[in-house]
């Protein structure tokens, strides 16, 4: 029977039970993060909690529990036995169940939170070869950098690109490349890494942070600058991160051809750097 944390309580998921008032359903109003385990912790459990807090404070929930995640992701990974396997663990939080009203409840009402552990199979085929990815308008509100739960706009564009059979579906806002649906991108040019700077047109990704940090330390050039979409027939590499992908490959764009058509040598560094490190969790 899979165990969940609901509310505080560790208990089977068929136990959970959520009102119908609860903020998170009637108006999306909530936040999530997710993290990877790698066999013995968490990647960068450190860099998830700054953007958890990060992502309460943008919205004004007050859980007080966020210190104890860690402990609660921890708990979930174990007791449903997914130790030795690639798991990932969920956390959502909405403000909490609440009369309908556009304003926040008064008096402040508990928080709604819930987390579970699941397994999965890593991608690696497209690790390896790399994937096309569509190009859509970013359709998107102009607060990206929140990890807030309202992600239509994501979903209706993800299914775009799913349903034609692309692997992501990356956004363009006014010429300028942003981010995926659910992803950061990079792009290499002449040597120099590029992707798009930190800003309420992005979320602030932990592997994007990770991946920018070691390819500086591997003497890496980086430009925190957004690509336009009329550069990417000149790109030589192009690739997205995100918790459950790392680093994977992006060989067509938009329809366009980047590079060669194959994974570059800056991506595959920047791949077996992250590798080296997410080993280093297994034990």
């Amino acid at each position: 029977m899979e165990t969940v944390y609901f509310n505080g309580k560790f208990i089977p998921k068929d136990e959970v039970r959520i009102s119908p008032d609860d903020r998170g359903f009637l108006f999306a109003d909530g936040i999530y993060e997710v993290v990877r385990w790698y066999g013995k912790a968490f990647y960068d459990m450190e860099g998830h909690i700054r953007r958890l807090k990060r992502s309460l404070g943008e919205l004004m929930i007050n859980w007080i529990e966020t210190e104890a995640f860690p402990v609660v992701a921890e708990t979930l990974v174990k007791d449903n036995k997914f130790e030795n396997s690639p798991t990932m663990v969920y956390l959502q939080v909405t403000r909490g169940a609440a009369k309908r009203t556009h304003y926040f409840p008064v008096p402040e009402v508990h928080p709604t939170s819930y987390a579970f552990a699941f397994t999965f199979n890593p991608d690696e085929q497209s690790f390896i070869k790399g994937i096309r990815v569509l190009l859509r308008p970013d359709i998107r509100w102009s607060r990206c950098d929140i990890k807030s739960i309202a992600l239509l706009p994501n979903t209706i564009s993800f299914q775009e690109a799913y349903t034609q059979g692309y692997k992501e579906c990356i956004f363009v806002r006014d010429n300028l490349i942003t981010e995926g649906a659910h992803s950061n991108i990079f792009f290499v040019s002449e040597n120099t890494l590029y992707t798009h700077p930190e800003s309420n047109y992005i979320l602030s990704g932990i592997t994007r942070n990770n991946v920018i940090r070691m390819a500086k330390k591997a003497g890496i050039r980086v430009t925190e600058e957004a690509i336009r979409e009329d550069e990417l027939g000149g790109l030589q590499e192009a690739f997205i991160s995100n918790t459950s992908a790392e680093v994977t490959p992006v060989i067509e764009l938009g329809g366009v051809t980047i590079g060669t058509g194959a994974p570059g040598p800056v991506t595959r560094r920047l791949q077996e750097l992250f590798r080296k490190e997410t080993e280093a969790l297994k034990g």
